[in-house]
């Protein structure tokens, strides 16, 4: 009996490792994670599995089903990364972004996946909020815009407002705001603006710019832009990492969070917080409210 008891452990250690062996080499697809359990029955495969799963996460081994695969989200080797590593790890993701295709590429992108399934939870917290609110500048990237790059660059930094032409939906409109900074996301540049007539922030794609002129009149001092109120709740509230411009204001008894968002151009607040569903409702300020309501209606338009 004692001798059965050992092959039994022999045989699931194996197995434990060989499953491990997988997720580390990235190798883990489907048909490769069940082959490991060929010789239980084909019934109790999926049961099986489930049970090395668990036995993985008593040891603080995180794993996730992707697209037909399974992939190890840390290790049992986490490591302490603070802001500053995060934020140079997230500097040379960016830079992988860009690069062209071939070995480089590959070989920075596998590096970052191993070092990335280091991170303890906290580092996971700083990686995910980071991203969100990620402003790298990769503008030597832009080399088809970079006058015009140059240009905004310019009339951020001067004290005056100024009129802008650019296309809006292929059609041509003109705004007159304060030039803030030129922010990057990608490969796409833009000139955040305040819009001072609407009071409010918006992002304007550099490459949709047709003309800036400045105005003789000083840009304002205080930016009276609206600061919006809304709360979450659910599984939501759980989970969200707050973004640069924001702060949690009260928390209920239920977990919905108050949070209050300043300076984030009101067209890109929209769009997120439509995506977050009936897990999020705007409070104030009532003419934000309207725009999310007329988001919503134009959205139910292309279904009636």
């Amino acid at each position: 009996m004692q001798k059965k008891f050992k092959e039994k452990y022999n045989e699931s250690c194996i197995k434990i490792f060989t499953l491990l062996k997988l997720l580390y080499e990235d190798k883990a697809d489907y048909n490769n994670v069940m082959d490991i359990f060929t010789e239980d029955d084909e019934e109790k495969q999926h049961v099986t599995l489930n049970k090395y799963l668990n036995t993985l996460k008593v040891f603080g081994v995180k794993v996730q089903k992707v697209n037909n695969k399974f992939v190890m989200q840390n290790t049992p080797f986490s490591m302490n990364f603070d802001l500053d590593d995060i934020k140079s790890i997230n500097l040379f993701e960016k830079f992988q972004e860009v690069l062209p295709n071939g070995k480089t590429k590959q070989n920075l992108e596998l590096l970052l996946k191993k070092i990335e399934a280091r991170f303890d939870d906290n580092a996971n917290k700083i990686y995910h909020s980071l991203k969100s609110t990620n402003n790298a500048d990769f503008s030597f990237y832009y080399a088809d815009i970079r006058e015009q790059i140059e240009r905004c660059e310019k009339v951020c930094q001067e004290a005056f407002k100024v009129n802008i032409r650019y296309l809006e939906k292929s059609k041509e409109t003109n705004i007159i705001c304060d030039a803030k900074q030129v922010i990057y996301d990608n490969k796409t540049a833009y000139l955040r603006v305040y819009k001072i007539n609407d009071r409010e922030y918006k992002d304007l794609l550099i490459s949709n710019i047709i003309s800036i002129s400045q105005l003789p009149t000083q840009k304002g001092t205080l930016d009276t832009s609206p600061t919006v109120v809304y709360k979450i709740k659910g599984r939501l509230a759980k989970a969200y990492n707050l973004k640069e411009n924001e702060y949690v204001q009260e928390i209920l008894a239920d977990g919905t969070m108050i949070i209050v968002n300043k300076n984030e151009p009101t067209d890109s607040l929209l769009k997120r917080l439509i995506r977050y569903d009936y897990e999020c409702i705007i409070i104030s300020p009532k003419a934000i409210r309207i725009k999310m309501i007329d988001m919503i209606n134009a959205a139910l338009k292309n279904y009636e």
